[in-house]
């Protein structure tokens, strides 16, 4: 596992360290006392966070996801069209996500599948979604389950977040991208009438939809935006660099001692003890390197601090892209980073289509056409 080690130690240790301290110079400067780190992104953050932190301010984490968020939402929605509001905007969605999306489980989706005449990896393209005729049946056929589960998940959340001690002024911590997280629970402190004032800090951060919060990104925002296609090449990348060792938050439920505690989903990795040692040593390798920069100090500046981390998710090799290739998601269907079979093997639908689901496009061309091109600017003319 030197390789992993190696990695996490010279290019994710870096990076992890310029963050946790520009978070802590921020967080002092604007005077908060209490900070969140959402899981399951702010895993290696509060870790990292709490050998730099020398301040007194207290660090929680939240286990909050997409989804255990907005699902206490969906109670609210009027009809099919409504209820979209909170999905998350993509080229392509599976019937499997937007399941998932509503709050069905595995089991639930297949029979739901079944009995539609449909299969769960099949697309439809997101902007068409409100006319598919088998995406409204989903919500049509199930709004009372859909609504109920809500209802009950709006309550226990409100427990959930009263239980944290999420009130009054605090900051919250999360990798970012589109601000999604933070949209949900400004929405759901709005409805509720929870009187709180927070603010968000992330890695990079250009929401979709309007805030009425602040966000603060480390690398990107509305004031620069210049890194962020460097990052959103590899964005898939950074969030499994920083992720636990569990499954991503459901929703909640009540324990026996009265507590409100977390629903897991599955860890993705769970069983694989290969793949769970070779993340455990880039995560021990970048934390050896922020205890060291924390003992010695670095005068290194931010982009000297990130752009080895930066690059090789902009501009990987043949190597690179095979040292990640067990990278993969799963909403509703597995989706791996990197190309899973030689070019010739695809049609050109599904490799557009594989390549559009991929979290890290720069990775998925360089694994699946091998050659040294100008991937980069090719995701650039793509982004367009």
């Amino acid at each position: 596992m030197k390789k992993y080690y190696k990695f996490g130690y010279s290019r994710f240790g870096p990076f992890l360290y310029g963050f946790v301290r520009w978070l802590k110079n921020e967080l002092v400067k604007k005077g908060y006392d209490k900070v969140f780190f959402f899981s399951r992104d702010g895993y290696m953050m509060k870790k990292a966070f709490e050998l730099i932190n020398d301040t007194g301010i207290q660090a929680e984490y939240a286990y909050f996801s997409r989804k255990s968020l907005r699902a206490p939402l969906l109670h609210s929605c009027t009809d099919f069209e409504d209820s979209l509001k909170y999905l998350s905007w993509e080229r392509y969605i599976s019937f499997g996500k937007l399941l998932e999306y509503y709050g069905f489980d595995k089991a639930e989706s297949s029979d739901i599948a079944a009995r539609g005449g449909f299969e769960l990896g099949d697309c439809i393209a997101f902007d068409s979604i409100m006319s598919n005729a088998a995406a409204r049946r989903i919500y049509e056929e199930n709004r009372d389950t859909i609504i109920s589960r809500s209802l009950e998940q709006d309550r226990l959340l409100t427990e959930y977040t009263e239980q944290l001690g999420m009130r009054g002024r605090f900051a919250i911590v999360d990798i970012g991208w589109h601000g999604n997280m933070q949209y949900y629970l400004e929405q759901f402190a709005l409805t509720h009438g929870l009187g709180v004032q927070f603010e968000g800090f992330y890695i990079g951060i250009d929401p979709v939809k309007k805030l009425g919060t602040t966000v603060n990104g480390y690398l990107f925002d509305s004031s620069d935006m210049r890194n962020r296609k460097r990052l959103l090449c590899f964005f898939g990348g950074y969030e499994k660099l920083l992720q636990s060792f569990e499954g991503s938050a459901s929703g909640y439920a009540g324990a026996e001692d009265g507590r409100i505690v977390p629903v897991l989903m599955p860890y993705e990795y769970e069983g694989d003890q290969w793949i769970q040692k070779a993340v455990k040593s880039w995560q021990y390798g970048a934390l050896r390197f922020v205890k060291k920069a924390c003992e010695t100090g670095l005068a290194d500046s931010d982009r000297q601090l990130t752009e080895p981390l930066i690059r090789f998710g902009m501009k990987p090799t043949v190597r690179d892209t095979e040292l990640f290739s067990f990278f993969y998601i799963t909403d509703g269907t597995k989706v791996y980073f990197t190309a899973q079979k030689p070019l010739f093997r695809y049609t050109p639908k599904e490799f557009l289509h594989a390549l559009s689901d991929s979290s890290w496009k720069t990775g998925f061309m360089r694994s699946a056409f091998r050659l040294p091109l100008p991937y980069y600017q090719i995701y650039r003319l793509l982004r367009k």
